[in-house]
């Protein structure tokens, strides 16, 4: 699993944007080259709105299927909310299931090896 730090890539507190999701697209298309497991730490970020994470899950989505037919997984650590309702629908519109193993982490996977046409 590669780890990438997100406060790094940004250098924000609070990602609240579309395109602030954008940004860390590069890096995570990078890391897929290489491993179908990613972790996104969010460590010193202090919010998430559901429109980042929206934009995120949607380019992980492309990525994934031009990087390789794996699985994929996608772990978010140190999230600053908890996995909501709202958030959980965000994964369900991109066909992906988003769940919270532990206080402060998701899980985001999708099968694509079955359907490469579908979302991440």
């Amino acid at each position: 699993m590669v780890t990438l730090k997100v406060h790094d890539i940004m250098n924000r507190r609070a990602l609240v944007t579309r395109e602030s999701a954008e940004a860390i697209k590069a890096a995570i298309s990078s890391a897929f080259e290489s491993t179908n497991e990613i972790a996104l730490d969010f460590s010193e970020i202090d919010a998430v709105t559901p429109s980042f994470v929206d934009e995120l899950v949607g380019s992980v989505d492309k990525v994934v299927r031009r990087a390789h037919g794996q699985n994929a997984r996608l772990v978010f650590l140190n999230v600053p909310t908890r996995l909501s309702a709202k958030f959980a629908a965000i994964g369900r519109a991109h066909r992906a299931e988003m769940f919270e193993p532990a206080s402060g982490e998701w899980e985001i996977r999708k099968s694509i090896a079955v359907d490469r046409d579908s979302a991440f």
